[in-house]
């Protein structure tokens, strides 16, 4: 069973600071997501949820549902609404315990906001 671990970061510097050492220390790149993937200003976010497939809080909430499911809605908006009020979202799909807690290990070395595992 796959695990991902999710670290919400308050700035875009931390979040890619984290999402590169997790690659160096081995995780593929195609393990490691970075939502937003580049600094976006806050004012071009919204807190309103936006409904055109177009915009990056659509985008957002497709990743995050695909990622934990249309049933695991309350985590999918979670991170949704982390993103649209300006945060980052770094994801790891972990394969084991030694995996997992190497990626919270990482991801707490730059300080986020929230670090959760959650089983996919």
């Amino acid at each position: 069973m796959t695990t991902t671990v999710v670290g919400v970061f308050e700035e875009f510097g931390p979040a890619f600071s984290a999402k590169n050492e997790l690659i160096a220390s081995g995780f593929s790149w195609t393990a490691v997501q970075l939502v937003p993937d580049h600094e976006i200003p806050l004012r071009e976010r919204s807190a309103t949820p936006h409904t055109d497939p177009n915009s990056v809080s659509f985008k957002m909430q497709t990743l995050f549902t695909g990622l934990f499911g249309a049933r695991d809605t309350s985590h999918s908006n979670l991170y949704a609404e982390a993103v649209r009020r300006g945060g980052y979202v770094v994801t790891v799909d972990t394969h084991d315990a030694a995996e997992r807690a190497r990626a919270e290990e990482g991801l707490r070395r730059f300080n986020p906001a929230i670090v959760e595992a959650r089983a996919t």
